[in-house]
């Protein structure tokens, strides 16, 4: 994604931004992702584009664990998912509790849900990882419903060198674990993914992972 008081002014402006003709580019302006495809034979500057206003992801996921009840969000924070907690801690119905590591987060999750709170869990893939026999001997042994929302460093869109290992070895481990697992689809609406999960993780009592890309849960 490209911000637009990155490359102009704090509006959005794409002054200062090369396009190029037929490419299709996303920006954002005042909170809202548009989809910009400049015109042939026009300057940046003067340009003329057709604009798509796309659905902010986040907030659509936010309105969903609201719609589906969720009464309490454990974390262990990620540089993706901390605009998105500073949200769920200024919401109204949703109690959020910090962790300081990923087992810790599991535990006080797994409580909670037991004690009757519909409880989300959110974390960084590498601490599902760290989190294993927690996971294996508490959540799945006891089949204890949870979702869990996790963001997916290091898969290919997020080619930062010391993530990478981690999005290499996420799915394989999950998959010896036997836990059940998906990989948000960009291309589908995140609130219909995200009750799927949820509801799986309810009928199947077991704890479900949702593996989620930038543009899902980054506000």
């Amino acid at each position: 994604m490209i911000s637009g008081p990155r490359y102009g002014s704090p509006h959005g402006k794409l002054d200062r931004m090369p396009l190029v003709v037929g490419a299709n580019v996303t920006i954002t302006i005042n909170n809202v992702r548009r989809s910009v495809l400049p015109a042939a034979g026009c300057r940046c500057r003067c340009a003329k584009m057709m604009t798509e206003v796309l659905p902010h992801r986040p907030s659509q996921l936010l309105d969903t664990l609201g719609e589906l009840d969720f009464q309490m969000a454990v974390t262990v924070p990620d540089g993706w998912l901390g605009q998105l907690l500073v949200q769920i801690e200024n919401h109204v119905d949703m109690q959020l509790i910090r962790a300081t590591h990923e087992e810790e987060a599991l535990a006080i999750a797994c409580g909670a849900r037991i004690g009757g709170a519909r409880t989300v869990l959110l974390v960084q893939n590498v601490g599902i990882i760290t989190m294993g026999a927690g996971m294996v001997s508490l959540a799945m042994r006891y089949q204890i419903p949870l979702l869990i929302l996790a963001s997916f460093r290091g898969a290919p869109d997020d080619p930062v060198f010391y993530h990478i290992p981690k999005g290499r070895v996420t799915l394989p481990v999950l998959r010896a674990m036997g836990l059940h697992h998906a990989v948000v689809r960009p291309d589908a609406p995140i609130a219909s993914q995200v009750k799927a999960a949820a509801t799986y993780a309810e009928e199947a009592s077991q704890p479900v992972v949702l593996l989620m890309g930038r543009e899902d849960v980054q506000w």
